[in-house]
């Protein structure tokens, strides 16, 4: 009952598409198949909204923000018809086949072009139409999981599988907090040092995908050699392209890590800054470089097929943190973005775990940002962000936090002896794997070196009257760059 077949983000409106587009025919039976798939999608969402009425009529619906997203994206896909990307695509990939007569290639643009037009996008609209019919039984937008018969046990299984731990749903919630008060301490430090920063207008001056993948790539001297590797970045067509995720990286077959896919939201990625931030992410040191480096090793077959979501994107939201220290800007204000990076996801998952895990309601969310040194007037934004979509964050913000706190750990423990290639070959070298397997190797490391990891930092409540007007200043920034949230898709 709590598999919603139409969230804006995990749903499978927008998932559908991006699997039809990025369909690579390596043999002509491959172009058959797809079509045969392709022509089945209007069963199949005639089948998921039989699911999604039977949730309907027992109260497990989704928010109307999550429905409205979900209605906007079918609304941009079906205003394309003949030029509809999923004609376009096909076309493009059928003209690169090898192999294939014209009189065999004009057959198969026909078929597909007869099932776009008169069976797919017909099938779109009827499931928007369907859906918008159901408005009126929209949870409440502060309604979390939790206040669904069975949410709260669901939700905290869901947090283990989502975060690559163990841990439950308070324990994860400490851990953010802590975490956020940490990151402000070093945000509001930066800011009484160098107050100019706030109002810094620098950029990273690389523009392309192309220019920046490369200047990416050329700066991983502080990470282990990885095979060599080719990729191509391209822009998705706007009625293809979810409003939410800034863009995806396509994990390569096994037997071949030379060709590498990143798509980009150019309406989620704005200027140079973004561009860069998402490419380390997708790109360098992230996915790309992350997963080749490791299936380089050769693992068991069966690796290949573990899922261990926050461990994937909690090293590409490293990454991003980490590839700003070579960013081209100054030392106070590429850390200043880094930490924007950090308290976006992290405090995300603070009111997710919060809200959807423990049933908190939006005055108990604003006094939790109060007591953080926040502003509680972001709360109810928040709120309905995180019930819009619940548990889509914490691989990200759970992930950074978890390889931010080793990072941190070891170069305490370490010193001046502390190396960042020898650190990330410790978290790269045994693959996707749950948190507490690599903090088990990480300890094996500085054990190997006569060393201890410190003990956690438990979350403390901070007095905060010292900071009030950096505090304050700060608080108003963070809230303008809440509004600008957005994610990456595992594809």
């Amino acid at each position: 009952m709590f598999v919603f077949a139409f969230t804006p983000t995990e749903g499978i409106i927008n998932n559908l598409l991006t699997n039809f587009t990025e369909y690579v025919f390596r043999e002509k039976e491959d172009i058959g198949a797809y079509l045969d798939v392709l022509a089945s999608t209007p069963q199949f969402l005639a089948e998921c909204m039989e699911l999604t009425k039977t949730q309907e009529a027992a109260g497990y619906f989704m928010t109307e923000a999550a429905l409205e997203e979900t209605l906007e994206q079918i609304d941009s896909f079906t205003g394309k018809k003949e030029d509809n990307q999923l004609i376009i695509i096909f076309d493009e990939n059928i003209d690169a086949f090898a192999g294939l007569s014209d009189a065999e290639k004009e057959q198969y643009k026909q078929r597909n072009r007869d099932i776009v037009l008169n069976q797919y996008i017909p099938a779109y609209q009827k499931t928007g139409e369907e859906l918008a019919a159901m408005k009126g039984s929209c949870r409440p937008t502060d309604a979390g999981l939790c206040s669904l018969q069975g949410g709260k046990e669901y939700y905290a299984a869901k947090a283990r599988l989502k975060t690559s731990t163990d841990k439950t749903v308070e324990e994860l919630l400490d851990e953010c907090k802590a975490f956020v008060e940490t990151t402000l301490e070093e945000y509001i430090s930066i800011y009484r040092k160098n107050p100019a920063v706030i109002s810094s207008d620098e950029s990273v001056d690389l523009n392309t995908p192309e220019e920046t993948l490369a200047y990416l790539q050329a700066h991983l001297q502080d990470y282990p050699e990885g095979p060599e590797v080719s990729y191509t970045a391209k822009y998705l067509d706007p009625s293809v392209a979810n409003a939410g995720v800034v863009a995806y990286y396509l994990n390569p077959p096994v037997d071949d890590l030379k060709d590498n896919v990143i798509k980009i939201n150019g309406a989620s990625v704005g200027d140079s800054t973004k561009l860069y931030e998402t490419l380390a992410h997708e790109g360098f040191p992230g996915h790309l470089y992350q997963i080749t480096w490791y299936l380089n090793t050769k693992p068991a077959r069966a690796r290949y097929q573990l899922n261990m979501l926050g461990y994937t994107e909690g090293w590409a939201m490293y990454s991003e943190m980490r590839a700003y220290e070579f960013s081209g800007m100054s030392e106070d204000y590429a850390r200043m973005c880094a930490l924007d990076t950090a308290l976006n996801y992290v405090l995300d998952c603070a009111v997710d775990l919060s809200v959807n895990g423990l049933g908190w309601t939006e005055t108990e969310v604003g006094q939790m940002l109060d007591e953080l040194g926040l502003n509680s007037s972001m709360a109810g934004d928040l709120v309905k962000f995180v019930t819009s979509d619940p548990a889509v964050l914490l691989p990200y913000g759970i992930g950074l936090l978890k390889f931010e706190t080793m990072y941190a750990d070891a170069k305490t423990a370490l010193g001046d002896s502390f190396s960042l290639k020898e650190f990330h070959r410790v978290m790269l070298e045994n693959g996707a794997r749950p948190f507490d397997l690599v903090r088990a190797d990480m300890n094996t490391w500085l054990e190997s070196q006569g060393k201890t990891a410190p003990s956690p930092t438990p979350a403390k409540q901070t007095d905060w009257m010292p900071w009030m007007i950096g505090g304050a200043l700060i608080a108003v920034l963070i809230i303008v760059f809440l509004a600008q949230r957005s994610f990456r898709k595992s594809a």
